[in-house]
């Protein structure tokens, strides 16, 4: 699987008030949510994925409990309907599937990942893509429209839904084929004090190993 599918946003219920297409205050909201994920040490909380395919319509659900801890450590821990792992140190990308025996082996690139740069606060989205505030879909956040400056082959456009102060409280990632993407991050609790250890990952004994 594509690092792409675990790094990615939510589509929430409700109406809410719409907003006017700002481009100053939704460039300002971006600046906040750097901001204020660049000194967050660590985040945990739930996460509730859906992935739709545009191609064959069809809706995957998932569910589990997300660590990430600078600089660039992550993990999402699938529970349900399927045990699954993603895991990075900083330097590598593990991906394992128990019931499969499997182990994807990736160098991490966080740079081609915007959620990964959002949730870290990495900074220079603005250089990347034009922003502008579109309409939430539930009251009590404020809903970001984020478009590529230049053409991208795996990204057509993203939605970052994030409270106020810069808290990112969904990412919603579309392609140019109509796939989406899209987490919603729940119970979200900052600056706990994750160990390292978290972000470790031994390789099973008799798991095949994809490189990549």
């Amino acid at each position: 699987m594509n690092v792409a599918v675990f790094l990615a946003a939510v589509l929430a219920t409700g109406p809410a008030q719409s907003v006017a297409p700002d481009p100053s205050l939704a460039e300002s909201l971006v600046k906040r949510i750097e901001t204020r994920h660049a000194r967050t040490e660590d985040l945990v909380g739930r996460f509730v994925q859906s992935y739709r395919s545009g191609l064959l319509g069809r809706e995957l659900v998932e569910r589990g409990i997300v660590s990430i801890k600078r600089p660039g450590r992550m993990r999402w821990e699938y529970k349900d309907p399927e045990e699954k792992l993603f895991i990075s140190d900083g330097e590598t990308f593990y991906f394992y599937v128990p019931e499969d025996r499997q182990v994807i082996v990736q160098q991490q690139d966080e740079q081609r990942s915007l959620a990964a740069r959002l949730l870290f606060g990495r900074g220079g989205l603005l250089e990347e893509f034009e922003a502008t505030m579109d309409e939430p879909w539930e009251e009590g956040v404020l809903r970001v429209r984020l478009t590529p400056r230049k053409e991208n082959a795996e990204l057509e456009r993203a939605f970052i839904d994030v409270e106020p102060d810069g808290l990112v409280r969904a990412i919603l990632l579309e392609d140019i084929q109509g796939n989406r993407t899209q987490f919603r991050f729940e119970e979200l609790r900052e600056n706990t004090g994750l160990s390292d250890g978290l972000f470790r990952f031994e390789i099973p004994p008799g798991v095949d190993v994809i490189r990549g």
